[in-house]
């Protein structure tokens, strides 16, 4: 299992749960689909983040962001 990928994916998905959660939150309508994205965003990257044997170090993080990107794309 690829910890790191699933850090990235996590991370991903937070990032793009925050429109649709501010979108929900000013037409004043209930965030379901922005809290069920950033709940299993937080779930994904915690997930990455204990499963992987070494710690991340955030200045590693573009380098790291790149290899996966790298070891997945043709």
């Amino acid at each position: 299992m690829d910890y790191d990928l699933l850090f990235f994916v996590g991370l991903g998905m937070l990032i793009l749960s925050i429109p649709s959660l501010m979108s929900a939150l000013i037409d004043d309508r209930p965030p379901l689909v922005a809290g069920f994205g950033m709940l299993l965003g937080i779930g994904l990257a915690a997930w990455g983040l204990i499963g992987g044997d070494q710690g991340l170090n955030p200045a590693a993080l573009p380098r790291l962001f790149f290899e996966v990107l790298g070891r997945y794309l043709p």
